[in-house]
């Protein structure tokens, strides 16, 4: 079975995400799914006559998680920290870090891909945080980054694996 086409932007690289609401699980026994574009973002709903999803439960994320290894700057009130980026999405992202930052901070964000200039954005929220290693979800980004980001998460999505 193919995913669909995202209707806002016409990319292939939707999936299905979680029912929101008594009307969305109402409308799964018509076969009408909630799926979400990794790349642009835009939810959409969609009827796949015949087709059943088992509920998941281990991973709430609606952007699928890239593994990456990227140099990356958090960037806080007090200094800016050295940091290794684990995976990245449209959404967010998994950095290891050496200091310890509180479930709730705002920070910048730096990455450096491989032979491009550093991605900014301009705010993301610590969304969980571990010994040495923290969630990222992105709020706002600079001008354009947020297309280079999207044009980084692409090129990474159909890098054939190793």
């Amino acid at each position: 079975m193919a995913f669909p086409n995202c209707p806002s932007c016409s990319r292939d690289y939707v999936r299905r995400v979680r029912r929101q609401g008594v009307i969305e699980k109402f409308l799964g026994f018509f076969y009408v799914y909630p799926f979400r574009c990794q790349l642009c973002g835009y939810r959409f709903r969609l009827r796949q006559p015949g087709v059943r999803y088992t509920r998941m439960d281990e991973d709430r994320r609606e952007y699928q998680r890239i593994p990456v290894r990227f140099a990356g700057k958090l960037i806080t009130d007090e200094k800016d920290l050295s940091a290794t980026l684990l995976d990245l999405s449209m959404a967010g992202c998994t950095v290891a870090v050496d200091a310890a930052l509180a479930v709730g901070t705002v920070v910048g964000v730096e990455l450096q891909a491989e032979d491009q200039p550093p991605i900014s954005i301009e705010a993301a929220v610590v969304r969980s945080a571990r010994p040495g290693i923290v969630g990222l979800e992105f709020l706002r980004f600079h001008g354009n980054e947020r297309d280079r980001l999207q044009s980084l998460v692409r090129t990474l999505l159909f890098m054939p694996k190793q």
